[in-house]
Order: structure tokens, then C-alpha cells, then sequence
């Protein structure tokens, strides 16, 4: 079992920390089902976890609404903070690297030959343009960030078409967040009720397996115009 680690947030003036395993917590952090009761170490709420100083039911209540540990413990992980070890964010890099080399080397070709680039070469290029992966965002979110800064040095080639979406709005900022980070959102509009946000977005026609499927996952809708 892997070293728990601290995950924090400050509400109502005060700090809360609680103790994690940091994989499981990451897991949970990017949308996967993982018991809160297995990525829980130690089964209290801290003002401060090295001191094992424990936070009153009054704090907890005033903070979060309850005094209830494991949905107090989903809010700490969903908007606060979460330690890594230096090797498990090693880890978390190399995966979204291999992922977003992966991605273009599938949907982008060289405009000279009109054939991918090898694996080796968008390597190279992502060491020689000196790209930084955030290890702690999914990678779907950074590729077209990538794609523009290994431009500068590797020519890149993918056509374009426009979809249509429509999501739930309880999942508007997950949607918005995928749809920028893998096109151009061409337009945005709520419905009357509020229920629903309606996108439409320029995406590398590589990208549209993906954003279905994404947006499926979500309880949306997705169609190419």
C-alpha cells in the first residue's frame, strides 16, 4: 500500500486536511468509481493531519453543511488540494505524455507526405520545443495547447469539422473544459430553463471519436454538421 498523503481545503476561515492514497484519490479526482471509504487512510477531518489535531463537529458543520465524513471527504477531494509524491507524479506525466504523443501521432500527419510522423519524432519535438504536461490535467484538455507550441518546430497537418453539442448543465464546465482543450468552441448558448448548454465547436477530425464518446460518458448529445 502506497504512503497516505494529505489532501487540504479552507472553508469559513478554517483548514481541513484529511489523509489520502494518493492513486485512488486521483482516480476519484477524474470521474472514476472509487469507494470514498478505500481512498480514506485515516477516518477523521484535521486542522492540521501531522499534529492529528481533529476539527470540532461544529467547524464541520458550519464548512461543509455536515458532519458526515466520507461526503465531507468527496468535497475535499473534488475542490481541494491533494500531495503528491514526487514518484507518483512522475508517474501521472508519463501516462499523459504516451497519451497526447499517441494522439497526434493518430490524428496529425506531416503536410509534406501526408503520412504520420513517427512516435520517435514527436518525441523529439515535444523534448525540443520543451512542452510541459501538467500531470495533474487530463490530457484531452492539453493536447491542442500542445499541438500549437510543437508547430513552432514540427509541421503538423489534421482536417477540421464542426459539431454540434448539447449537455446537461450540471456537467457545463467538464464539457466546456474537453471541447477547448481538444478544438475551437465556435459558439455557446444556454437554454431558456437552464438546463442545458448547446455548443458548437471546430475540432481535428481525429478528435470526434473521442468527444463522443466523452460527451456520451457526460449524458450528452454530440453530432457532426
Amino acid at each position: 500500500m502506497p504512503e497516505p498523503v494529505i489532501a487540504r481545503i479552507s472553508r469559513a476561515g478554517k483548514k481541513f486536511e484529511i489523509y489520502v492514497y494518493p492513486e485512488k484519490a486521483y482516480k476519484f479526482r477524474e470521474g472514476k468509481k472509487v469507494d470514498i471509504r478505500n481512498i480514506l487512510a485515516v477516518e477523521n477531518v484535521f486542522t492540521d493531519a501531522r499534529k492529528a489535531l481533529k476539527v470540532s463537529s461544529s467547524d464541520l458543520k458550519k464548512a461543509f453543511g455536515t458532519t458526515d465524513l466520507y461526503e465531507i471527504a468527496k468535497v475535499i477531494l473534488r475542490e481541494g488540494d491533494v500531495q503528491l509524491t514526487s514518484e507518483y507524479r512522475k508517474k501521472l506525466q508519463e501516462e499523459k505524455v504516451r497519451w497526447i504523443i499517441n494522439y497526434i501521432h493518430k490524428n496529425f500527419v506531416d503536410p509534406q507526405t501526408n503520412l504520420p510522423h513517427p512516435v520517435s519524432r514527436i518525441e523529439k519535438a515535444l523534448k525540443e520545443a520543451r512542452v510541459k504536461v501538467d500531470p495533474l490535467k487530463e490530457p484531452e484538455q492539453q493536447v491542442k495547447d500542445v499541438v500549437e507550441q510543437l508547430r513552432r518546430i514540427l509541421p503538423l497537418k489534421s482536417g477540421q469539422v464542426i459539431m454540434s453539442i448539447k449537455v446537461p448543465a450540471s456537467v457545463w464546465a467538464k464539457a466546456r473544459s474537453l471541447l477547448a482543450g481538444q478544438g475551437n468552441i465556435v459558439s455557446e448558448k444556454w437554454s431558456e430553463d437552464g438546463s442545458q448548454v448547446m455548443f458548437k465547436v471546430e475540432l481535428p477530425i481525429g478528435a470526434q471519436m473521442l468527444v463522443l464518446d466523452r460527451i456520451g460518458e457526460m449524458g450528452g448529445q454530440a453530432e457532426v454538421e
